[in-house]
């Protein structure tokens, strides 16, 4: 028996059926199979829309990790200490709104959000551009500019993050064989290549003046905006619960669901660690390293940068060949062991093109991190609580960025550029100690999967 709506109204036109019911019949089984081939269109569609959204975000991010310690740094010149500070300010946002911005992303329309958050993002650009233009820049405005990006991008990544698997899940529903791990390769090779796209601008400010590469950066993220509209709205989840303790509750429950989960409350913690000793580093150390030891300026900030995410989107693209990956977790602690014990050539005086080498090699690192912890993470949380479990998640990352950020800042006053590199090599070794053999990520399988379809 056929079940195709179009092969149906092919064979009734066929049989000439002329009758009046006859002629309903096919109005109504032509109109069924339009509205399933434009729903199709409007899944396939999604995936590249989702795609653009996270380059919008990650290029416009890409200016900002060079273009902000640059102002600091080389514009402001200020001490390591309160370049610790701003940083800090950047990402202390997350650990007080992120939480609230999982419950937000699952009770509210996530198409909606990103259309919002991206238009709100390129404010802060446009502001601290006239800053700039009019000569007035100060470092308050810094610090201003950080607490609101980091604002935004707490009500961001929840939201953003929680869409993808949906997105993977119409994509299925439509024929394809993607599976998660793949969604979340096409996503991270989408950030690393936008970063990369940002960071590669960005390394013009000394040429081209900080306030119009501020302005571009305004553009790309406001561009997300437009992408964000292609996607379908997403689910809304309803707890059940009413009034101002609604919100809490919500909360408690995504932290019982991750405080009962080994492999989730395991990943939570890792990822305040990775927050710690790598955010912090790349953060404060890099940008010290390039100005006080090598002597570049924005041009330099570049090269490290780029460097450092064209290794991540190397092992990205390597890494999403597989559809399946059976030990993680194995792979994410080797990547990590790899990452923090290559930086410890960094404490002795390396030439620059050995620098630039270490750096490639610590991206490849990171790569395979970034891509394991999140698909571990995305394949462990329950459905109903995934943008809650997300924002928990980032906030054990984003939770020990500022913690980081202000301890690397203050390490390398006292320490010197070089030797405080000790202090992030020596606790991610101490990390990954204990997660290989106290947390159950190093024996951790992922599941079995059974694909059918074609294509992705």
């Amino acid at each position: 028996m056929n079940d195709n709506p179009l092969d149906k109204l092919g064979e009734e036109i066929a049989e000439g059926a002329a009758s009046p019911v006859a002629g309903v019949l096919s109005s109504v089984v032509a109109g069924e199979a339009l509205t399933a081939v434009g729903g199709r269109r409007r899944v396939l569609v999604e995936l590249p829309a989702y795609l653009f959204v996270q380059i919008a975000w990650f290029a416009a991010f890409g200016l900002q990790t060079v273009l902000f310690p640059y102002m600091l740094k080389n514009i402001l010149d200020v001490s390591g200490t309160m370049l610790g500070v701003a940083q800090m300010a950047l990402a202390a946002p997350s650990v007080v709104f992120i939480l609230l911005g999982g419950v937000v992303a699952e009770r509210a329309d996530g198409r909606t959000l990103l259309v919002l958050f991206h238009v709100l993002a390129s404010v802060p650009a446009v502001a601290l551009a006239f800053a700039m233009r009019t000569e007035g820049l100060e470092y308050w405005m810094m610090l201003a500019y950080a607490i609101a990006m980091g604002t935004i991008g707490a009500f961001m990544m929840p939201a953003r993050d929680a869409i993808l698997n949906e997105v993977v899940e119409r994509r299925r529903g439509a024929g394809s064989t993607i599976t998660l791990q793949q969604g979340v390769a096409f996503a991270t090779l989408a950030q690393f290549a936008a970063q990369i796209v940002g960071l590669w601008i960005g390394g013009f400010a000394n040429w081209s003046g900080v306030w119009p590469l501020l302005g571009v950066q305004a553009v790309i993220v406001a561009l997300g905006a437009i992408a964000a509209i292609f996607l379908d709205r997403g689910r809304m989840v309803q707890t059940g619960r009413k009034g101002a303790g609604a919100v809490f509750g919500d909360i408690l429950d995504g932290m019982r669901c991750v405080r009962a989960n080994p492999i989730l409350l395991s990943m939570v913690i890792s990822m305040f660690g990775v927050g710690v000793f790598v955010i912090g580093a790349f953060l404060v150390i890099l940008p010290i390293v390039n100005a006080d030891v090598y002597g570049f300026e924005s041009g330099g900030l570049r090269n490290i940068f780029v460097t450092f995410w064209a290794g991540a989107f190397c092992s990205s693209i390597a890494i999403s060949r597989f559809r399946n990956l059976r030990r993680p977790g194995r792979i994410l602690l080797a990547a990590q062991f790899i990452g923090s014990a290559g930086i410890l050539f960094l404490t002795t005086h390396t030439p620059y093109p050995a620098f630039i080498a270490l750096v490639f090699v610590w991206g490849l690192a990171a790569g395979i991190s970034i891509m394991m912890s999140r698909s571990i993470v995305q394949a462990a949380a329950p459905p109903h609580m995934l943008a809650r479990v997300l924002s928990i998640y980032q906030l054990g990352f984003m939770g020990g960025a500022p913690v980081g950020a202000a301890l690397m800042g203050i390490v390398a006053d006292r320490a010197g550029p070089q030797l405080v590199i000790l202090v992030p090599s020596i606790g991610m070794l101490a990390m990954i100690v204990w997660m290989t053999f106290f947390t159950p990520i190093w024996g951790m399988r992922a599941p079995e999967t059974h694909e059918g379809g074609s294509g992705i």
